[in-house]
């Protein structure tokens, strides 16, 4: 198990890529609590956003009301969960510590305002 984690665990960007789409209400709000946590916006319409941070992209898009059962959600794999966990506890203070799992993740979960999950995880080894 561990050796096809490694092989699939590339530091470069693939074309083809998945990037997931979450939901909001409201896009300004979106936009300024991702960027207070070290997103930056590098694409903007008044209805949707692309943003990248810590090595990662995520795309908003703005609807009239969530749909219900609502459960958009989205993993990001990163370098350093730790400091990732660090920008988001400033701005959340409540949010619990990185744990590591037996599927060889060292992870942490957010839930935005509009109720998007972001699982947030680096490789063990």
């Amino acid at each position: 198990m561990k050796n096809a984690i490694k092989q699939f665990d590339s530091t470069q960007i693939a074309v083809p890529l998945a990037i997931p789409v979450l939901l909001t209400t409201d896009i300004s709000r979106a936009q300024q609590t991702y960027q207070k946590i070290g997103f930056t916006i590098i694409g903007a319409s008044p209805q949707y956003i692309i943003m990248r941070g810590f090595g990662c992209e995520l795309h908003m898009s703005e609807v009239s009301h969530i749909p219900v059962p609502h459960c958009v959600a989205a993993y990001l794999r990163i370098a350093d969960v730790e400091a990732v966990y660090q920008a988001f506890q400033l701005h959340f203070p409540a949010l619990q510590s990185p744990v590591e799992k037996p599927w060889g993740l060292r992870e942490f979960h957010w839930i935005d305002d509009d109720g998007n999950l972001l699982n947030i995880g680096q490789m063990l080894t």
